[in-house]
């Protein structure tokens, strides 16, 4: 006799890169008091937890990406095997943040989705007139305590940061070195995209709503 262990695919989006991290959990190896952790590939300390029980229940730990909160979640061994596709949303902002499923193509385009409602989100802010802020001249600016970033919301700085690893991911971003990992930063002048190796970097300006959408649209970045 042959056993089909159940299994279902797992997925986050990582607080700190934005980039969607995907695993693969199986009644086998999530007994009562085992514990299942995902973690991002960028190094950091956030993760995805999941906890058996005996009582036939798994606990779900996910960093949120949007509240900056971990949230938690208790689902039945049924449930948690035994769907297609299962949302887990910050309850907050209503948004999703996490993915499970034995379909790994609903949970793929679950994913998209959710990208395409940050990409909206980050277009209502910049409507609301979430803009670079203005540097004041007779501001002293001494320590590095004062260079916050010139979008008031901490939210755009994760979906911008959010866009560069998905073009990262895919390749699609050109550097002299090709150190294959890039690093965002906000400056008076727009968003910076730069090689931490080399220091090439790509300048894109925000200093209108319609430059900040163009950001979303890219495709392919050179940096020089």
């Amino acid at each position: 006799m042959i056993l089909n262990p159940k299994t279902t695919h797992v997925a986050y989006r990582c607080p700190r890169c934005g980039y969607i991290v995907r695993g693969l959990a199986g009644a086998f190896g999530l007994g009562a008091q085992d514990i299942l952790r995902l973690r991002c590939s960028c190094g950091c300390e956030e993760q995805m937890t999941m906890l058996g029980t005996a009582d036939r229940r798994v606990r779900l730990t996910v960093p949120c990406l949007l509240c900056g909160k971990d949230h938690h979640y208790t689902l039945s061994d049924t449930l948690f095997y035994g769907r297609d596709i299962f949302h887990l949303a910050c309850p907050y902002t209503d948004l999703d943040i996490g993915f499970l499923g034995r379909d790994e193509e609903k949970l793929c385009a679950a994913a998209d989705k959710s990208t395409e409602e940050l990409t909206k989100l980050y277009e209502e802010l910049l409507s609301k007139g979430a803009t670079p802020l203005e540097e004041d001249e007779d501001c002293d600016r001494a320590t590095p305590d004062d260079e916050e970033p010139f979008f008031p919301d901490a939210q755009i700085h994760d979906i911008v940061r959010f866009v560069v690893k998905e073009l990262e991911a895919d390749g699609k971003i050109d550097c002299p070195c090709r150190g294959g990992e890039y690093e965002v930063e906000m400056t008076a002048e727009g968003i910076r995209v730069f090689c931490p190796t080399c220091g090439a970097s790509f300048l894109f300006a925000t200093n209108s709503v319609s430059a900040a959408q163009d950001f979303l649209a890219c495709e392919h970045l050179e940096l020089k």
